[in-house]
């Protein structure tokens, strides 16, 4: 079976352009559209394929018609990329939280284009995933048993000071606890079970999610004792029904994993360009050489059903 790499990114400056005219904030954004370093990487790496989304920097804005311009400009970028060159597909950007164009883009994106699914940020303006005001998104997606890519970075200043340094303690403490707590909410609201055909996969390794599994689950042992009830058992087998990409991957993680029991769900993500498919790939050799083969060959299962 082919390797897949889930996660990666392309955002030239044309789109930065477009997102800043219509957002009215700034988008400074660089990669450089000559991939053929991106491409020799894949073949050091013997990638097939790669997933390009816009991770962090998704069109989730007030104005719902200058969200849904972006989305549709973004999409149709990667279409044409992906046109261009067959090793790339792409998640599709949705304009978030406006449910009902969201859900419309989403299904532009599956249906027409051909996309590999739908990326989404953590949040959504402000909205959080399990807001009830989106089940319409979500129901599209189920009917289709789309993949959802969730990646972190849309409001990671989860604490004070991170803002102070947003490049250094956004994406190293802010990110990896935003994505766990989106994880975490999806699952205590049920919505992981309400939609059971949805394709879910956690960017990163799932943040913090993986980390503070054990802490996560004694917490919830007692949360009977707040006044809160949840069914834990249903809850642990959400966890292990998603996929987690593997970009992140260190010996910490590596350990976390086969603690939660999650290494059986693991993935292959590089996070190119700021990460690389060679670098990924001999970090998955170094801290998980049993599994690396499983974890290499799966995602291209995941992603085409």
């Amino acid at each position: 079976m082919s390797v897949v790499d889930v996660h990666a990114h392309h955002l030239p400056e044309r789109l930065g352009e477009v997102f800043t005219r219509l957002s009215g904030r700034p988008y400074p954004l660089r990669h450089k559209e000559d991939h053929s370093r991106r491409l020799a990487d894949l073949d050091e790496a013997g990638v097939d394929e790669q997933i390009l989304g816009l991770g962090a920097v998704q069109p989730y804005w007030p104005d719902a018609a200058a969200s849904a311009e972006a989305a549709r400009i973004a999409n149709d970028l990667y279409a044409g990329m992906c046109a261009e060159v067959p090793r790339f597909r792409a998640f599709g950007a949705v304009p978030l939280p406006h449910t009902g164009a969201a859900a419309a883009e989403a299904v532009r994106c599956l249906d027409e284009l051909g996309f590999a699914g739908i990326g989404l940020g953590c949040s959504a303006d402000g909205i959080v995933l399990d807001d009830p005001s989106l089940e319409e998104f979500w129901e599209a997606l189920d009917d289709r048993a789309a993949v959802v890519y969730l990646h972190p970075g849309v409001r990671n200043d989860v604490a004070v000071g991170v803002a102070d340094y947003p490049m250094l303690l956004g994406p190293v403490f802010g990110s990896p606890a935003e994505e766990g707590v989106a994880l975490t909410r999806l699952a205590l609201s049920g919505a992981f079970r309400r939609h059971r055909r949805i394709r879910w996969i956690a960017g990163a390794m799932g943040g913090s999610l993986v980390t503070a599994h054990g802490k996560l689950f004694h917490s919830l042992g007692f949360a009977s004792k707040t006044g809160q009830e949840f069914d834990v058992d249903a809850i642990r087998e959400d966890f292990r029904s998603l996929w987690y990409d593997t970009s992140s991957l260190d010996p910490v993680l590596a350990t976390a994993a086969r603690e939660a029991g999650l290494t059986g769900r693991l993935i292959f993500g590089s996070d190119a360009p700021w990460g690389s498919a060679s670098a990924a790939l001999r970090a998955l050799h170094e801290n998980l050489p049993g599994e690396a083969t499983q974890i290499l060959t799966r995602a291209a299962h995941v992603v085409r059903g």
